[in-house]
């Protein structure tokens, strides 16, 4: 019975959580019993009463504290949408309370009048009021106490507003006196990273106790280095940790919440991927869902290269297959010989039951919960990833690093008899450049730079938690706003008045009007869509006055060239349900229409169109076969070629094309020598991601001397990034650009 009590008590905290909790629904009763005489009040009151209560139920169920900002990050429809299939009976059960709490509290004055009548006949109304107001000061005072209800709300309307000062003032309001911004950044190679941040999988799944969930991890707990770590205030959420390990500090951003990261155009903070970037890394952060907490827009404001999540694995985005698609990841940067750095973050260990995949049933043994045989199947995967490498020997030149994201969400007594709770770093990186002693504790916001010194990456980055003379998370609660104000100060948005958009070039309404500085992105856009590569795209958008036109080109069963951005957007744009592509024949592929009213076009399609056309040009992307796709070209002279290999480059030139256009990796790869091989191969263009422009600028600046038209891709991938603003504020730094739309008519604003 105690046992069960206890067991009661953790369920949403403690007793001392419950003792608040007491104490709020006897304020909230008191103030529906002083303020509701007229029904319409006492409806708008108990409503209000209600829902504030459930939510604050619901807080300490999830997180074992009243509402704080982790929860307010988490309310908003998005998010809430993504989840709703994990926490259906939760979503359930929160519901029913909200109702009969409000029924509760509607009723309560009918139920006081029966209590005065039966109870309280001969006590004065007057004597009534009076003790309702101490009971009122009362909860007040205790409720606001330290880490009760008002205070932990109050903490957190103070962070909603905060000063407007400068990035560089806060950092001084903060006694940072040394910080690298990211155009300050000096980074070398050293080696490559993977970083694998596991959803909810705290320490005390490596206990003795669970030694049976976690073979493999216990095993690299004896093999590799394990280091203890705390979980930062700022820190204890998925995208929170992930902003933690990435830039070195905690994820608080007032009232703007994740969506400060939408249309930043500039970041004054330093994060992990910056510093790979200048250190010509290729940086891939693979997870299920990047939208969910804002994950995407925060991974593009830091300028990461490519974010895999649903949007390109469509329903492979269970952890099994996270882990296969990094393997094809790593082998193919190794074989490419590129140094890369990869994020991979897991979801099956979700709170509270994690997510059954029964592909698993196959590798690992029947266990009490589903929720434990998740935790065992998320252990075979890194056992199986890690043996992968080991088998291609990527090991010894590959760093790894495997901590949890936070804490597990939901009932601790689970971790009873484990110690301690908390976080912890395993890594194969080497002591003696991790610097770390056995017996050190770790936070959160360490990460950055034991991750950077582990992979021997040379670097003059300068992290906050190297500013902080002892308890980092003491030292956080106490400066909430002045962090809060330095993290939204970082971000610099469009259509905020806070910060000055960039100046405009000088050039903008000469570049709007030149027709060779756009190329019609797969085809251009049409009613709205993007990616049909279709034969009524050309059309619209060679007479909006559009003269270079991509097409993503890939081969059919039968080896035939057709156009279209890839299989799956295309049986989606089809409704396809064959199998893919191995039963799409060019046949097959003509006979249907794309959305129901687009014609898809193939070889005979694309040389009618262009030889209709005689003034305009063909770039391709996707095919890197340039001897084989160019014999088959209508006009070798009005054909460019993006390709992503060397060899292809060689190729493309001795067949005679217009022009090779190698790509942002290729060019690269050749580190210092990289300009030197464009002269020496007459390269006339390449391409790359506008994300790319920000911190390379000295080397386009150099190639555009050297006569190398730039044409940037990746425009509408961040919110606010159209064609016109990368016009109006980045052309002077490229040539073109490949836009999904736009008029050649326009005047500049």
């Amino acid at each position: 019975m105690v046992d069960l009590l206890d067991n009661f008590f953790h369920l949403f905290g403690g007793k001392f959580e419950y003792f608040q909790i007491t104490l709020l629904i006897v304020f909230l009763l008191v103030i529906n019993l002083l303020f509701s005489k007229t029904k319409w009040i006492r409806l708008l009151l108990s409503f209000f009463s209600s829902l504030y209560l459930t939510l604050q139920v619901t807080s300490l169920y999830f997180v074992k504290k009243f509402i704080g900002y982790s929860f307010f990050v988490h309310i908003n429809t998005r998010d809430i949408t993504t989840m709703a299939s994990i926490y259906l009976w939760q979503i359930i059960l929160i519901s029913f309370l909200l109702v009969l709490i409000w029924f509760v509290f509607y009723k309560s004055i009918q139920l006081y009048h029966t209590f005065k009548k039966n109870i309280l006949i001969s006590t004065r109304t007057s004597y009534q009021i009076f003790i309702g107001l101490l009971l009122l000061v009362y909860t007040l005072f205790e409720m606001s106490s330290k880490g009760g209800v008002f205070q932990r709300n109050y903490e957190l309307i103070s962070m909603l507003k905060v000063s407007k000062s400068s990035f560089q003032d806060n950092l001084k309001n903060l006694g940072i006196l040394e910080y690298t911004s990211p155009d300050e950044l000096i980074s070398f190679q050293g080696k490559n990273v993977i970083i694998i941040s596991l959803e909810s999988f705290e320490k005390g799944f490596l206990s003795k106790k669970n030694a049976h969930l976690t073979p493999y991890l216990q095993q690299l707990k004896s093999e590799w280095n394990y280091y203890n770590m705390d979980e930062n205030v700022g820190a204890g959420w998925t995208s929170g940790s992930l902003y933690a390990y990435m830039t070195g500090f905690p994820a608080f951003f007032g009232a703007e919440s994740n969506n400060i990261f939408q249309g930043s155009y500039y970041s004054e903070v330093t994060s992990l991927v910056e510093v790979f970037n200048k250190a010509n890394y290729e940086t891939t952060f693979i997870t299920s869902d990047a939208q969910f907490s804002g994950t995407e827009d925060m991974l593009n404001a830091f300028n990461i290269d490519l974010v895999i999540d649903k949007t390109i694995l469509k329903e492979r985005v269970r952890d099994k297959d996270l882990f296969e698609v990094s393997k094809d990841i790593v082998s193919e940067k190794s074989n490419l010989d590129k140094k890369f750095a990869l994020f991979i973050s897991t979801l099956d260990t979700h709170f509270p039951d994690g997510i059954y995949d029964e592909r698993m049933e196959e590798f690992v043994s029947k266990r009490e919960s589903s929720y434990e045989f998740m935790i065992s199947a998320v252990d075979y995967m890194i056992g199986e990833f890690i043996a992968d490498l080991d088998k291609k020997n990527l090991l010894e030149n590959t760093v790894i690093y495997i901590f949890p994201d936070h804490l597990k969400m939901g009932d601790p007594s689970f971790f009873d008899g484990t110690g301690p709770r908390g976080l912890y770093l395993l890594t194969n990186a080497k002591k003696k450049d991790t610097k770390l002693a056995d017996t050190v504790l770790l936070n959160q916001i360490d990460l950055p730079k034991v991750i950077l010194d582990g992979a021997e990456i040379k670097n003059n980055a300068k992290f906050f938690s190297s500013s902080i003379k002892g308890s980092k998370n003491d030292f956080i609660e106490k400066n909430l706003n002045l962090l809060t104000a330095l993290n939204i100060s970082g971000f610099h948005r469009l259509e905020s008045s806070e910060f000055n958009v960039p100046e405009k070039g000088d050039f903008v309404d000469e570049y709007k009007r030149d027709t060779n500085r756009f190329i019609a992105h797969a085809g251009g856009m049409i009613d709205g869509y993007t990616y049909t590569n279709s034969l009524e795209a050309l059309n619209l958008n060679y007479d909006k006055g559009f003269r270079f036109f991509e097409l993503d080109i890939i081969q059919t069963s039968d080896g035939e060239f057709v156009a279209m951005h890839d299989w799956d957007t295309w049986a989606e744009f089809t409704d396809y349900n064959g199998e893919l592509p191995v039963n799409v024949s060019l046949n097959e592929f003509k006979k249907h229409k794309l959305l129901g009213r687009y014609t898809p076009i193939g070889m005979a399609e694309i040389n009618l169109w262009f030889q209709s056309h005689p003034n305009c040009t063909l770039i391709t992307d996707k095919v890197d076969m340039p001897k084989e796709f160019a014999a088959k070209f209508v006009d070798k002279n009005r054909l460019i070629m993006e390709l992503f290999t060397e060899q292809a480059v060689y190729e493309a030139i001795n067949a005679g094309i217009y022009a090779a256009m190698p790509t942002q990796g290729l060019v690269e790869s050749f580190g210092e020598r990289k300009i030197e091989w464009l002269l020496e191969n007459g390269i006339k263009y390449i391409a790359i991601s506008r994300r790319y422009i920000r911190t390379h600028k000295t080397f386009l600046e150099d190639i555009k001397k050297n006569n190398i038209k730039v044409y940037a891709f990746h425009l509408n991938f961040d919110a606010g990034i159209d064609e016109n603003y990368v016009v109006n504020y980045e052309m002077d730094y490229i040539y073109g650009i490949y836009a999904d739309k736009w008029s050649f008519n326009i005047k500049t604003p």
